[in-house]
């Protein structure tokens, strides 16, 4: 009996995706070409240590924040979150050492503490955050009528209009310097991603694996099926603007009445059969789009009890100009977030740490033909050397490192593609662009009228975009097309 929903991809998106669609009573399959789930969110294992890809911490996820009625929709409320510091985020900034607040007041009051010049315009931007976090909802319902003007507003030049200090510029974007931070990123990105951290900051006991485990669960209590190895090579479609089947390659077929695929856009229309109802023009536009970056990641495993647990996230900023910073192969490591995981055990005392800097897919370029597994010395020494880099430079803030590193192990944008299916590892999607229409924001319909797009290439990044993204997607297909038929 064919499904209702067959959804392409089992990271945080693609079971967001099926929670959404299980809960409107739709009998929902999610398939996943790895044999672990959870993209971007999924775990893995060293030294008997649990570490995580890319989750780290999230914003808003409490009563009466922005995130709160998202998680409570996606059954992820109750999940054991651990609320940072009210001074979130600690940010070491060329020998001076600020910090950013949690709570729109106390952030603001703190800000005009630092900087008595700017408080017209901190209270301007905190006016905006308040106004995007009000109306957050209505971005993703259809019927709302709603017009997301801050999209083709950039944020640089938004920042540098009514923020003349340079270096509360540079503060404020310390919580994004892992995003694909470009001069053409939307003020309603930047603002987003600032408000729900700003709202309260959380990690989780157990990291993304938590999150992933409770979508899947889900899922399957409400009569769905999750499956891995499941490696989705094209779509069969009726000749009349229906998908009627997802089929994987080893020949089994999957069909539904609706289909998502929350792989990068250019790699789902890879998947679309040739057709009158996809023109050439349709495939270059998605295979021509720039990508955001990729992220090279150091994860430490510390000795038992000698690093002490911090709960809150460090910023380390070097470059003078964020928005332009290089993150090639030759550019020295600047710039860098430091997150510890929620111990295990002893809360006193960390258990690893992850040292995140952008890289651009250019510095990686050149061993893009290897795999995991079978990576050439070369790129092995690069990874050291840039690790040693990053450790170093935490070393400076963090001096109780020093000596009491266990292991060490590291990821490139090579390593992100090959695990996660994105486009040259880019770890954000597609870029958004002010400049662009609508602000470089996806539809989330397709040439065929039972297929759709999800994932974070089509409106913001992150735990809190993708699913806001969901939710748009599932909202489109429950209010018109699912009806039908």
């Amino acid at each position: 009996m064919p499904y209702d929903v067959v959804i392409i991809g089992g990271g945080y998106s693609g079971l967001s995706c099926g929670v959404l669609l299980t809960r409107a009573g739709q009998r929902v399959c999610v398939l996943e070409r790895g044999r672990v789930l959870g993209g971007a969110f999924q775990p893995f294992r060293r030294g008997g240590v649990t570490l995580d890809t890319g989750f780290h911490y999230v914003g808003g996820v409490g009563e009466g924040e922005m995130m709160h009625p998202l998680m409570e929709r996606l059954g992820l409320a109750d999940l054991p979150w651990v609320r940072l510091d009210d001074d979130f985020l600690q940010v070491s900034c060329n020998g001076s050492s600020y910090s950013l607040s949690c709570g729109y007041d106390r952030f603001e009051e703190s800000l005009i503490k630092n900087f008595p010049a700017e408080q017209e315009g901190i209270a301007l931007l905190v006016e905006t955050m308040r106004h995007v976090a009000e109306h957050i909802y209505e971005t993703v319902d259809p019927q709302s009528g709603y017009v997301n003007e801050l999209m083709q507003v950039s944020a640089k030049v938004w920042l540098e209009e009514h923020i003349k200090d340079s270096r509360l510029r540079r503060l404020l974007c310390a919580q994004a310097v892992t995003t694909n931070l470009t001069p053409d990123l939307p003020l309603y990105s930047f603002i987003q991603s600032l408000n729900s951290f700003v709202q309260h900051s959380y990690r989780i006991e157990g990291g993304g694996e938590t999150i992933i485990t409770r979508l899947r669960d889900v899922i399957v209590e409400g009569g769905g099926e999750v499956l891995t190895g499941r490696n989705v090579t094209t779509f069969q479609h009726d000749g009349n603007g229906r998908i009627l089947s997802a089929v994987c390659s080893d020949g089994d077929e999957f069909a539904a009445r609706h289909f998502i695929s929350t792989l990068h856009p250019a790699l789902t229309v890879a998947l679309m059969p040739d057709c009158p109802q996809v023109r050439g023009i349709y495939r270059r536009r998605f295979s021509r789009m720039p990508n955001s970056r990729g992220m090279f990641t150091v994860q430490l495993i510390l000795k038992p009890h000698t690093v002490p647990y911090r709960n809150h996230v460090l910023s380390i900023l070097g470059s003078d100009d964020l928005w332009n910073a290089d993150y090639g192969a030759s550019a020295p490591v600047e710039n860098l977030l430091v997150n510890y995981n929620v111990p295990c055990g002893d809360r006193a005392f960390a258990e690893n740490i992850d040292l995140l800097t952008p890289m651009d897919f250019s510095s990686v370029a050149q061993w893009s033909e290897s795999r995991v597994g079978a990576r050439p010395d070369e790129y092995k020494r690069f990874k050291e050397r840039r690790a040693q880099e990053c450790i170093e430079l935490a070393q400076r803030y963090i001096p109780e490192l020093e000596g009491n590193i266990e292991a060490v192990y590291t990821s490139s944008p090579l390593t992100y593609r090959d695990y996660t299916g994105t486009v040259d590892g880019s770890a954000y999607g597609v870029c958004k662009s002010a400049t662009s229409i609508a602000g470089g924001m996806l539809s989330p319909t397709t040439p065929f009228e039972n297929l759709f797009l999800a994932g974070q290439s089509l409106m913001l990044h992150g735990m809190l975009g993708v699913g806001m993204t969901s939710l748009l997607v599932t909202n489109i297909m429950c209010a018109g097309v699912m009806v039908k038929g």
